[in-house]
Parts: C-alpha cells; structure tokens; sequence
C-alpha cells in the first residue's frame, strides 16, 4: 500500500470570549497527515493509520479529507516494493 502526505487547512473552535476583531482575524490551522493512502473520489482523499498484512479487506482509524481544504498533496513508492 502506498503512503501520502496530505497539507490541509483544518477548521478550529476556542471556547472562550473573543472580541469581534480578534474573531475576523482566525484562520484555518495548517495540518499535515502521513498515513496509508486508502484511495481518491471525487469528495477527497481516505487515509488508514493502521493497515493489516493478513486482511488487506480492512484498515484502522480512517481519515477523510475533502478536496477543497487540501493545499498539497504527495503520494509516495509503494512500500510492499
């Protein structure tokens, strides 16, 4: 199975009070995943941090991430090469 790096932009929350101008100056957290690379649709991009030799039918702790917060996008060799 082959590895990717996805660069994304993740949404926030504070629970706290903040002043209406501190508020229109958030922006997305900058986030980088590296994982098994599962596969593409058209949504986004699904990736496992657990994978099974014995049962390639199945992976652990799916990550989705759409198309339109990904900013970068790598996939690397196939490791089973």
């Amino acid at each position: 199975m082959k590895v990717a790096e996805v660069h994304w932009d993740d949404a926030h929350v504070t629970t706290s009070d903040m002043s209406v101008k501190k508020a229109l100056k958030q922006k997305p957290v900058r986030t980088i995943t590296v994982a098994y690379l599962v596969g593409e649709n058209a949504q986004g991009v699904s990736l496992a941090t657990d994978i099974y030799p014995d049962d390639a039918k199945n992976v652990k702790i799916v990550n989705f991430i759409p198309w339109g917060i990904i900013t970068d996008y790598y996939i690397y060799e196939d490791i089973d090469s």
